[in-house]
């Protein structure tokens, strides 16, 4: 999953690759028979209008060094884990937008 760069959803069921259809392949092996909602496909471990590429960068830097960062980098990686979920939150929100 770290050199992943989509993820492909459906429902709850996630799927990762290196390509948009390497996510998929690898969502559609976990889904059972029957879909459980549509299947989206976006970009993963990289920047776009919710999490940008500096803040994802910093993010994969930081993660790197985990057991060895300072008090401050810790601080500011779970700062920016948190605004890594929130974009993905607002990201799929607007996803909802779009289908309505």
């Amino acid at each position: 999953m770290e050199d992943a760069q989509f993820r492909a959803c459906a429902g709850d069921i996630q799927g990762f690759g290196r390509t948009p259809f390497e996510a998929l392949e690898a969502l559609l092996s976990r889904l059972p028979q029957e879909l459980p909602s549509p299947i989206t496909i976006w970009p993963f471990n990289r920047g776009d209008n919710f999490f940008s590429a500096e803040q994802q960068a910093r993010l994969q830097e930081l993660k790197a060094r985990q057991m060895s960062l300072t008090s401050d980098e810790q601080s500011e990686l779970e700062t920016l884990v948190a605004r890594s979920f929130e974009a993905t939150i607002t990201r799929a929100q607007s996803l909802q937008h779009v289908k309505a």
